[in-house]
Parts: structure tokens; sequence; C-alpha cells
């Protein structure tokens, strides 16, 4: 199984993968490999396949890009690139777990996000600070974007 975006922009929802040793093609027919389809990630014996996003925004006086990797079996993992005002740049590396349209992702700090993949292009949600102090935000989403390999992070402007 490999993971799909629903073309509603819903959550991240799974899609039948071709298995290895399907039927040979009819006569005539050119065989394609199932990793050359570019809708689906290709997936490997190294790690499982996953879609990605970036979602950006502003938060006070402050912008936000948010790179994401979803995984078939509801994972997500992901770095949030504050730029506060002064143009200092904080980051956070953060966990979760998606569900239909669900999303909650914790920083190990005690930070934690719960919203939901409102539509294709469009997040929106609760951050709750460790001190207790909850903000509401709405972000852009965009789907299937280059981040970095090893955590997901987004890469540079």
């Amino acid at each position: 199984m490999l993971l799909a975006m629903s073309p509603t922009g819903a959550a991240p929802a799974l899609a039948d993968e071709s298995p290895s040793g399907a039927a040979a093609p009819a006569a005539g027919e050119k065989a394609v490999p199932a990793s050359s389809s570019p809708s689906l990630p290709a997936a490997s014996a190294d790690a499982p396949a996953e879609v990605t996003e970036l979602w950006t925004g502003s938060l006070y006086t402050s912008t936000f890009r948010v790179g994401l990797c979803f995984s078939a079996q509801g994972k997500v993992r992901g770095v949030l690139h504050l730029r506060l005002a002064n143009g200092q740049v904080d980051v956070y590396h953060f966990e979760g777990s998606v569900k239909d349209n669900a999303i909650e992702a914790s920083h190990s700090s005690g930070h934690r996000f719960k919203g939901r993949l409102s539509a294709p292009d469009k997040v929106e949600g609760t951050i709750s600070l460790k001190n207790g102090m909850k903000i509401k935000l709405e972000g852009k989403r965009v789907q299937d974007v280059p981040l970095a390999s090893g955590d997901c992070a987004p890469l540079p402007d």
C-alpha cells in the first residue's frame, strides 16, 4: 500500500500499489515498472513511501514554514521553521499522527498542535504551548513538495 492525497485535499489516504510479480503484459504491451508512476511516491527497501506537504503562514509578527511527511500508517513527522520579526529562525522537530482530516503533533518541549486539513490548500488548528497558552492559526498547504530527505525540513526559500 502507498500513501496518496485524496483529490479533495483530505488527509492522506491509502492507495493500492501493484504487487511485485504482477502478471506479464498482454501481447504488444510494454511493461512499465510501478515505481515509474508519477502519481505515487516510489517505495524503497530502506524507507516507507511518504507524501510531503509544505505549510506556510504568519503568526503575530512571525512567519512559519513547516515541512511534513505523512506515512501510509498515519504517522506524521516534520520540521517547523519559525522566523521571528528580528530575522532569527527557531527550529522545531515534531512527530504525530493523522487520521481522516484530523492531525495532531507534538514537540519534545511539550508544545502541541491539533488541527485539520480543511481544504486542498489550507490547514487550520491550535497550538498549545507548554505554558498553557493556546494560539489559533491558519496556513497555506502545498502538496507533493521536495523536502530535506532526512527530517522532512522545508528547503530554503
